[in-house]
């Protein structure tokens, strides 16, 4: 090679390393900025990192990717901001906690994935499941053995125990669109399983209805006629009620004048009694006034004898 080549392929070679030195702050912020930005439509996509141990493909941590700004702003206008899924199941279990047991059983209803499951938690006193309820919420989650699997089951749990407010809201940031989508997609499975269940008991019903529906008609207007004559036997003993008690209030009436009478029997007897008793005393005064009279006169007739007597 000729001087003045090499001298161009060392000046190549400098201008290359100079050209990279300058250009290489501006392609790493760049690069930096993709990163992050990549970053964050993964959670939008599979939401919070499941917990502290979760890496990404290079071997970080996910965790800390996600800054005290970053959880502000993705927890924008919501209470207490977490970085882990691990960590929302954790504080929603200890809420539990102090729950009322009719909303245990409400959700332990919710997360039924069988109609007759359903039926026996709603046919349960909220106060017998209290003591397993929390147990059995969570159940799947603390039988995970997977990643895929402890993620849907904190889904499942997080979706039938928010409120409505934390399920249009919180839900998606802490478990992910993919998350939520499969987990939407099989609450409406279950559903749509627990309608047919519910429709073909209505049709069995509706078919048995039909099968005795003549019988029914019959025994209705049976007892229809069985109503129109005890109805009628009711205004018959209604009127006769009425005759009756007409006649106990006229006999009550006589009584009650009877009474009157007899009472005032009773007080001109008593009047009667008291003037013969007046009589009575005042013929035995008269005839003792009469027997002293009497003795007077035999008195006087005896000494008009004696004075005869003497004269002669």
């Amino acid at each position: 090679m000729s001087t003045l080549g090499k001298v161009l392929a060392v000046f190549n070679i400098l201008m290359a390393l100079a050209a990279f030195f300058y250009f290489f702050p501006t392609d790493w912020g760049t690069r930096q900025s993709w990163a992050y930005s990549y970053f964050r439509h993964e959670l939008v996509l599979d939401g919070l990192p499941l917990d502290d141990q979760e890496k990404d493909t290079e071997g970080h941590l996910q965790k800390d990717k996600i800054s005290e700004t970053t959880k502000k702003q993705i927890f924008q206008g919501l209470s207490n901001p977490v970085s882990t899924q691990k960590e929302e199941i954790d504080n929603v279990r200890r809420a539990m906690q102090n729950a009322d047991p009719g909303r245990l059983k409400e959700i332990l209803s919710l997360m039924a994935r069988t109609g007759p499951e359903r039926d026996e938690i709603l046919a349960t006193d909220a106060q017998k499941l209290q003591p397993e309820a929390i147990t059995r919420i969570f159940e799947e989650v603390d039988k995970a053995k997977d990643p895929g699997t402890l993620r849907s089951a904190i889904a499942h749990v997080l979706f039938n125990s928010y409120e409505k407010e934390d399920k249009e809201k919180r839900l998606l940031i802490v478990i992910g669109l993919k998350e939520y989508t499969r987990e939407v997609n099989q609450e409406a499975d279950t559903l749509i399983a627990m309608a047919a269940r519910v429709r073909r008991g209505m049709q069995r019903d509706l078919s048995a209805f039909e099968a005795h529906y003549p019988q029914l008609v019959k025994d209705i207007q049976v007892l229809a006629q069985k109503i129109e004559d005890a109805n009628k036997q009711l205004q018959f003993q209604v009127q006769l009620e009425k005759s009756h008690n007409s006649l106990v209030s006229k006999r009550l009436q006589d009584v009650a004048d009877l009474k009157r009478a007899i009472l005032d029997a009773k007080v001109a007897t008593k009047r009667a009694m008291e003037e013969s008793t007046n009589e009575q005393r005042l013929y035995h005064q008269a005839e003792g006034e009469a027997g002293q009279r009497a003795k007077e006169n035999q008195d006087i007739e005896r000494e008009i004898r004696q004075r005869e007597h003497v004269e002669k």
